[in-house]
C-alpha cells in the first residue's frame, strides 16, 4: 500500500487522528505491513513540520525514524513520473502531490492508499482506505 504524507503528519502534529496512525505506522515499522511513500512526500511532511514551528532536531528525529521502518519503501520520483502526474493532475483534477502518489502507484504496482485526503476517491482504479480500517 502507499502510505499518504497526512499518516506521518497527524503523528507529527499530534493531530486528531495521531493513534490510529501511530498504530499503522508501528505495523510498517515491524515489517507486518509493506508500505511505500515517495521522496516528495518525505519532504513534504518535513516542510508541514517546518511550518508548524518543529525545530531541527524534530526533523532530524522524523527523518531518522524512516530509517528503521522495516516495511517502508521509499520511491524516488524521476522527472518521468513528475510530468506524467501532470496528465494525472489534468485527467482527474488533483493536485500535484496527490497526482505524484497516484503515479508512484501505478509504477510500483500499487492500488491501495492509506490516506485521509477524500480527493483520492474521484479515482477508479486506487482504493482509499484509513488506519482505522486497517486490522
Amino acid at each position: 500500500m502507499f502510505l499518504d504524507a497526512n499518516i506521518f503528519l497527524e503523528l507529527q502534529l499530534a493531530q486528531e487522528h495521531a493513534e490510529a496512525c501511530k498504530r499503522t505506522l508501528n505495523r510498517v515499522l515491524s515489517g507486518d505491513i509493506k508500505a511505500t511513500i515517495t521522496d516528495f512526500h518525505v519532504d513534504t511532511v518535513v516542510i508541514v513540520m517546518e511550518n508548524y514551528d518543529k525545530k531541527w532536531n524534530d526533523i532530524a528525529l522524523f527523518l531518522g525514524s524512516l530509517l528503521r521502518y522495516k516495511g517502508l519503501n521509499i520511491y524516488p520520483l524521476s522527472i518521468t513520473d513528475r510530468i506524467k502526474a501532470t496528465d494525472i493532475m489534468k485527467d482527474f483534477g488533483l493536485d500535484y502531490d496527490d497526482a505524484l502518489a497516484v503515479q508512484a502507484m501505478k509504477r510500483s504496482s500499487i492500488k491501495t492508499i492509506v490516506s485521509y485526503d477524500e480527493d483520492f476517491d474521484s479515482i477508479s482504479h486506487v482504493k482509499r482506505v484509513v488506519p482505522e480500517e486497517l486490522k
